[in-house]
């Protein structure tokens, strides 16, 4: 399992009661209910890491057979 970090944060009463509301109904804990928040609020944003075009941009290009991703003299 990958270690988690700690997030905290305060939020008005109206807030925290919509959202212990949600979980009982649910049957999960507060803190799941907004770790999931969290995540969709992210993916939402920044879209799912795996599906980003820059990563389909890896290898498309023909250095004419130089391996520059090999090259121990990369520097100038």
């Amino acid at each position: 399992m990958k270690r988690s970090r700690v997030v905290q944060t305060e939020v008005d009463p109206s807030t925290h009661a919509r959202l212990q509301h949600i979980a009982d109904r649910r049957s999960i804990p507060l803190k799941a209910l907004v770790r999931e928040a969290l995540q969709r609020y992210a993916d939402r944003l920044e879209g799912d890491l795996d599906s980003d075009p820059a990563f389909g941009m890896i290898g498309c290009w023909d250095l004419k057979g130089k391996n520059w991703s090999e090259r121990k003299d990369w520097r100038p």
